[in-house]
């Protein structure tokens, strides 16, 4: 089915396509205090902290977005994790991407993950995904802090690799056939990233782990893109389609420029329409070399972080996110692999979520549902 008659279809409606992708949302650990955060942020500090405190930043911005169903919840209860699972199922997720954090040897935000993969089997399966950048206090005032700094040595590969096996070789950890799925957020900030990432392989493999099916994240941004996955020891990457794409590298550079001048004096959030998430997936399947994985985008409204350095996408509801789901069926039915990326499960200060909200018109978990039912 071409992608222009599965974009047309209508929720309910069954598109002609092989096989069910593996759908996998991103999922944040940072909603339950750690002694790291209290030092920076003061006790307590979780990101519901950026939540509660949002305010509008012009007329009809709507701030704060508050959690429904799960509440203003805490990570370290198994409860609350349990109730997770149990929508996740609902709903059509298969998995959870876990942002994974690693600062050659020390470690932060791991204690939910270690809980799920501790739990009993509830059939969602989880998975890694390493936020290689280092921790700064920019979206918090501290531009020049540095809280942790993200290395890279044969040494911390070598117990990375540990690591990473021991997670793998648990029941919980999904499995595409043969092989381990393991994301890496920023893949072009590893020194000679092919070498490295050869060794890292060959490390887990020897572990006992199997072998490693590595996906970076692509960005329309001139440091994210990944033209070819081979050059970075990669086997896909999956298209992280918030940005705006540019056919102009001229137009990109005053875009960019003329934004960070406006935020710079305050005059942001910068506002741009939902639907141009479709249009960046779009490019990333046309500009790289390789196996592209999609990624469907849950809104995005991050000035609860970042206040008027924050991007708003407009024009977020359940057609034009239905709109996305189709369209990137209808680009994944070409791989032999399928994998939907949900960006994301429960981002709340970036407003991107698939978890209920507190008095909400509509639900994208259960539009997410529908639309999934054309693969069925």
């Amino acid at each position: 089915m071409s992608f222009e008659n599965i974009s047309q279809l209508k929720v309910g409606e069954k598109a002609s396509v092989e096989m069910k992708p593996t759908c996998i949302a991103y999922y944040l650990g940072q909603f339950h205090p750690l002694d790291e955060n209290n030092k920076f942020w003061g006790d307590g500090f979780t990101e519901w902290h950026n939540v509660a405190k949002a305010r509008p930043l012009y007329p009809g911005h709507v701030q704060p977005v508050l959690p429904g169903q799960l509440g203003f919840y805490d990570l370290r209860c198994d409860e609350t994790i349990l109730e997770q699972f149990d929508y996740a199922k609902e709903i059509g997720v298969d998995a959870f991407c876990y942002w994974h954090y690693w600062f050659a040897g020390k470690r932060v935000l791991y204690r939910p993950l270690d809980r799920m993969i501790a739990l009993p089997d509830s059939g969602v399966k989880v998975m890694l995904g390493w936020a290689n950048e280092s921790w700064t206090g920019i979206w918090h005032g501290l531009s020049n802090q540095v809280i942790f700094q993200q290395t890279y040595s044969r040494e911390e590969l070598r117990e990375h690799a540990k690591l990473i096996t021991s997670y793998i070789n648990s029941d919980r950890y999904l499995k595409l056939g043969n092989t381990s799925p393991f994301l890496i957020y920023k893949p072009r900030l590893i020194p000679n990233a092919i070498n490295y990432l050869d060794e890292l392989r060959e490390e887990v493999r020897k572990l006992g782990g199997g072998d490693l099916y590595i996906i970076g994240s692509w960005g329309p941004g001139r440091t994210e893109q990944i033209n070819k996955p081979s050059d970075f020891g990669l086997d896909a990457v999956v298209a992280n389609n918030v940005g705006r794409h540019f056919r102009s590298r001229t137009a990109q550079t005053a875009y960019l420029g003329a934004w960070k001048i406006a935020k710079k004096i305050g005059l942001g959030p910068e506002i741009r329409r939902y639907k141009s998430t479709i249009d960046t997936l779009k490019a990333a399947y046309e500009a790289v070399d390789g196996v592209v994985h999609a990624t469907v985008v849950t809104g995005w409204d991050n000035t609860p972080r970042s206040g008027r350095r924050g991007l708003v996408l407009k024009g977020f509801d359940k057609v034009s996110f239905t709109d996305a789901v189709l369209a990137a069926i209808a680009l994944e039915s070409k791989n032999a692999s399928p994998l939907l990326f949900i960006k994301s499960w429960n981002e709340w200060a970036e407003g991107n979520t698939i978890e209920p909200k507190f008095k909400e018109s509509w639900s994208v978990g259960r539009a997410l549902d529908e639309a999934l039912s054309s693969w069925k």
